[in-house]
C-alpha cells in the first residue's frame, strides 16, 4: 500500500474519529474510560458495564474487543454495537487503544510490531487488573477484533490459550509467521469471520496490503480444527436473506476437545467492513458491505455457545 494512499487513509480515519470525540458528551455515561503505565506508555482502554450498573457481587464475563489499523477504541465501540448486546446479555465489555493505532500481532509490519511493543502482555496485564478491579468470571474470558484486531486476537489465542474461553477474528487470519513460531498451549473455542472477496485480507492467503503473509481462512479453519483434535464430523448451514449480492455459510466443527468449537463463517463476495456496517470511506475501496449476519451478533452467539 503506498504512503500517498496511507496518508489518505489516516487523515479520513482522524475525522471519523474528531466526530466521534464531538459526539461524547451524548453517551460518555454508557462507558468509563480508564488508563495505566505498561513498559513506559499510557495504555487506555474504555469500559461498558452491563446497563452502565456494575454489581460486584455478579461475576461477569468479559469481552475484550480490538479495533483494526488506524482504528481506535472509541471507534470500534461506536461502530460494532457491543455495548447494547452488554446490556441484554449481561457481560463486561472492553475496548483498549493500540499504540499508534496498531496492535503488534506478530506479522511484522505494523507500527506497534516495528517498535517492538509488547501487546500480549498488554493485554494479559489488562485482564489481570480487570479481573482485580472487577467481579470477574476468569473461566469466560473472550477476545474478539476486526482486521488488525483480528490478527492480534489469533495471536493472544496462539500465545496465551491459556486465558480465555475463545476468541473471534473478523476480516483476520492466521500469519505464517506465527504459525511456524507457536502451537496452543491447549484447546480454545474459535472463530473467523472473513470475506472472499476482502481487497485487503485476501481469503486465499498470500500477503496482506499493509504486509504480512497469511494462510487462507480454510487453512486457518482446518489449523485450529487440528489442534483442537476435532472430530470430521462437520455442520454446514447458508443464510441469504438479504438482496445484497452476498450470501453467508456457517461452517462448524463442534466436537472437539474439551467441549470447543472451531467455526468458520464466510460471506461469500464481502470485503474487509464489520458485517451487518455498511462501512465506506471516500476513495478508499472496502469491498461489499453485508446485511446477511451481523458481527456483534454472531460475536455474542460465539460466546453464548460457551456458557455466557
Amino acid at each position: 500500500m503506498n504512503t500517498k494512499y496511507y496518508l489518505l487513509l489516516i487523515l479520513l480515519l482522524q475525522i471519523q474519529c474528531k466526530m466521534l470525540t464531538n459526539r461524547l458528551p451524548f453517551f460518555a455515561k454508557d462507558f468509563k474510560k480508564q488508563s495505566f503505565e505498561w513498559n513506559g506508555e499510557t495504555r487506555n482502554y474504555y469500559l461498558h458495564a452491563p446497563n452502565n450498573e456494575y454489581n460486584a457481587q455478579v461475576k461477569f464475563p468479559l469481552l475484550i474487543m480490538l479495533h483494526g489499523r488506524l482504528g481506535s477504541g472509541i471507534q470500534v465501540m461506536e461502530q460494532s454495537t457491543l455495548n447494547a448486546f452488554s446490556d441484554k446479555e449481561n457481560f463486561i465489555v472492553v475496548y483498549p487503544d493500540g499504540l499508534n493505532r496498531s496492535w503488534a500481532d506478530g506479522r511484522g509490519n505494523t507500527p506497534s510490531d516495528r517498535n517492538h511493543v509488547d501487546d500480549v502482555g498488554f493485554i494479559e496485564i489488562l485482564i489481570n487488573k480487570l479481573s482485580t478491579d472487577y467481579s470477574i468470571n476468569k473461566d469466560k474470558v473472550f477476545i474478539a477484533g476486526h482486521s488488525n484486531g483480528g490478527f492480534m486476537t489469533q495471536r493472544m489465542l496462539l500465545e496465551k490459550s491459556n486465558i480465555f474461553a475463545g476468541g473471534v477474528s473478523i476480516a483476520a487470519q492466521l500469519s505464517t509467521a506465527l504459525v511456524k513460531k507457536y502451537i496452543p498451549k491447549n484447546p480454545v473455542s474459535v472463530a473467523f469471520i472473513v470475506g472472499t472477496a476482502d481487497p485487503f485480507v485476501p481469503y486465499y492467503g498470500g500477503f496482506v496490503r499493509d504486509g504480512g503473509e497469511i494462510l487462507s481462512a480454510e487453512d486457518s479453519f482446518d489449523r485450529w480444527k487440528l489442534w483442537n483434535e476435532c472430530s470430521n464430523q462437520l455442520n454446514q448451514t447458508r443464510i441469504d436473506e438479504h438482496d445484497d449480492g452476498t450470501t453467508v455459510d456457517l461452517i462448524t466443527h463442534s466436537e472437539c476437545k474439551n467441549s470447543t468449537v472451531v467455526k468458520l463463517i464466510r460471506v461469500n463476495e464481502g470485503g474487509h467492513s464489520l458485517p451487518g456496517h455498511d462501512q465506506r470511506l471516500p476513495f478508499v475501496k472496502m469491498g461489499k458491505p453485508t446485511l446477511e449476519i451481523n458481527a456483534a451478533n454472531e460475536i455474542v452467539r460465539f460466546m453464548k455457545g460457551k456458557g455466557i
